[in-house]
């Protein structure tokens, strides 16, 4: 019989190997299952277990709902693609490119879809936080496009163990919604703890081109070499293949994302997915005009959601027109490509 693995062969085969995507599954897990012994520390960004501590025996969950070991299988869904703007002032004066994410999560609260949203917060300095939200101030709070990472799905158990919460929606990037599709897949059936897999109703994927290490975009590139304060941010960019800074509506500095290729995490590198294949919707700035947003629908859910978030008069929506279709499919084209190649490219690496 095949002994089980757990987070000594997690550490081995993921962290280490520069294939965690910090999504926060394998501490989610673990705190779900009210062993608690994982923690992420976002200094290093990574997941670790607590000093003096071993995992259970025959548990294993940790490393057998991550991705990095084993991707989940995506099953045949949707794939209606909208031009979509918000409809709420309040939100759209806070958020950038049309505040649908926001106003989307609005609505799950306002229509209790959702009690509660997993999303996250800047909590100062740039730092992302995950929090969960429970009412429009909150999930304004939380607009906005961050580039570096954030553990979300440490908010499931926050949500569930902490705020009793039984209905939650959960924003994220694709890799962070391929973590909980494979947590979905391995827990539902074998242990199901405090109910999770019926308590996360909605995901929300965001576009991803990556995310950046943050001492190295933020710290290294942004404060030491570029000289810009880090307090004095107050919005990042990425679009048209430039990353913009700015302080209220002046620009900081613009360079070409090539040009910070090398601060972005390991994992983002050979990451496949772009537009959040595994949400029942995923938002994005490409494809649709300056003020509006991209939205793609997936799964049917997803669609019933929409559909009455714009009966409802949250949003405005349209077919998206084919330029815009036909530059989405481009970049998901592109970043599948670029992420087989740089596989080939390790895995050639580690056999010499």
């Amino acid at each position: 019989m095949e002994e089980t693995k757990g987070f000594g062969d997690l550490n081995r085969e993921v962290i280490e190997t520069g294939k965690c995507t910090l999504c926060g599954g394998c501490v989610a897990t673990c705190s779900l299952l009210d062993y608690g012994y994982l923690s992420i520390d976002m200094r290093k960004e990574r997941p670790e277990i607590i000093e003096n501590h071993l995992c259970p025996p025959n548990c294993g969950y940790c490393y057998y709902q991550c991705p990095g070991v084993e991707g989940p299988e995506l099953r045949e869904g949707l794939e209606e693609i909208y031009e979509v703007v918000s409809k709420d002032e309040e939100i759209r004066n806070a958020c950038q490119d049309g505040g649908v994410v926001t106003t989307l999560l609005a609505y799950a609260l306002a229509d209790a879809v959702a009690e509660g949203c997993i999303t996250v917060v800047d909590t100062g300095d740039w730092k992302p936080e995950v929090q969960v939200a429970m009412d429009k101030a909150s999930v304004i709070k939380s607009a906005g496009s961050k580039y570096t990472p954030a553990a979300t799905l440490t908010g499931i158990p926050e949500a569930i163990m902490n705020y009793g919460l039984w209905s939650v929606a959960l924003v994220g990037t694709p890799c962070q919604m391929a973590g909980y599709e494979k947590m979905l897949v391995v827990g539902r059936s074998r242990h199901n703890a405090h109910n999770f897999a019926s308590t996360l109703r909605l995901r929300i994927g965001l576009f991803c081109q990556g995310v950046y290490s943050y001492e190295k975009l933020m710290k290294d590139f942004l404060e030491r070499k570029q000289g810009i304060a880090i307090n004095e941010i107050t919005k990042l960019d990425i679009k048209d293949d430039l990353f913009h800074v700015y302080a209220g509506e002046k620009e900081l500095l613009c360079v070409a994302i090539n040009e910070i290729e090398s601060y972005k995490r390991e994992s983002c590198k050979i990451c496949k997915d772009f537009s959040g294949l595994f949400s029942d919707i995923s938002v994005g700035n490409v494809g649709s005009p300056a003020g509006t947003s991209t939205v793609i629908v997936h799964t049917d859910f997803g669609k019933e959601v929409l559909e009455y978030a714009l009966e409802r008069g949250f949003i405005e929506a349209k077919p998206i027109d084919k330029s815009g279709a036909d530059l989405i499919h481009r970049l998901m084209k592109e970043k599948k490509e670029a992420a087989e190649k740089e596989r080939m490219k390790k895995k050639e690496q580690a056999s010499k």
